[in-house]
């Protein structure tokens, strides 16, 4: 209603599925140690569906609720993992998929180019298995982000979301453990997807979407000006947007 061009719902994390099946698992071979005819109480689990339900029946409420585009946001750890899920949420009926490609390269016997494959194997798999357009959300800690852009925008994503915003936990030096510290954003962090929206701007031929410390009509601007096609905005300030 307040004008929005689509809506990007939040992310559904594999390991979310992962624990879906795993609890499942667990209740349909519970007992069979002691009754041999347990597992005949249930089906096979074959014939069970174990992707996130929850998550697809809210793609598919929020399509009929809604003419704009619903863009779902998808976060995996493993390559069947993201492509088995983002083929569920195709046949859901979404209009796009987010891949959240949140991954923190800290093996010392990875270098950057065995994480950028890594990245960019992931993509042509995912991409020849769908047929609805993705984008791609990154962080910006690549030893050469331009060339790294260039070559998933070779590859044929749609576009390209700067940026991710990773989890950092604090300690608590009272209980001596490690707590964990969500900071929500805030406009500071425009200034480094300005400037990396900037210097792709002409580069790349997919479109490019700011992410992160948009919280007004201006910031919005900024946006459009430095060169990028999409400002996303979380509801909140959406809301106080439609008043401006």
């Amino acid at each position: 209603d307040a004008g929005a061009a689509a809506v990007v719902l939040h992310s559904l994390f594999e390991e979310q599925v992962i624990r879906e099946r795993d609890t499942l698992d667990y209740f349909l071979a519970y007992g069979t140690e002691s009754f041999a005819e347990a597992p005949t109480y249930f089906p096979n689990l074959k014939d069970y569906n174990l992707g996130p339900q929850g998550y697809l029946e809210y793609i598919q409420k929020a399509k009929r609720a809604v003419k704009l585009p619903v863009i779902a946001s998808l976060n995996g750890f493993s390559p069947g993992g993201w492509v088995e899920i983002a083929q569920q949420i195709e046949q859901a009926g979404a209009d796009a998929i987010e891949l959240n490609m949140y991954y923190v390269a800290a093996d010392p016997e990875q270098d950057s180019l065995q994480v950028e494959e890594t990245y960019l194997d992931l993509v042509r798999e995912i991409k020849g298995s769908l047929h609805i357009p993705i984008a791609i959300k990154l962080g910006h800690h690549f030893t050469a982000f331009a060339n790294f852009a260039r070559q998933l925008d070779q590859l044929g994503v749609r576009g390209l979301v700067l940026f991710n915003r990773f989890y950092q936990p604090d300690i608590d030096i009272e209980k001596l453990e490690v707590v964990p510290n969500l900071e929500l954003s805030n406009p500071y962090e425009l200034r480094l997807r300005l400037r990396w929206i900037a210097m792709l701007y002409g580069r790349v031929g997919c479109d490019l979407a700011v992410t992160g410390g948009v919280h007004s009509a201006e910031d919005v601007l900024k946006c459009m000006m430095a060169g990028a096609n999409i400002a996303m905005m979380r509801s909140q300030s959406l809301m106080g947007l439609s008043k401006q």
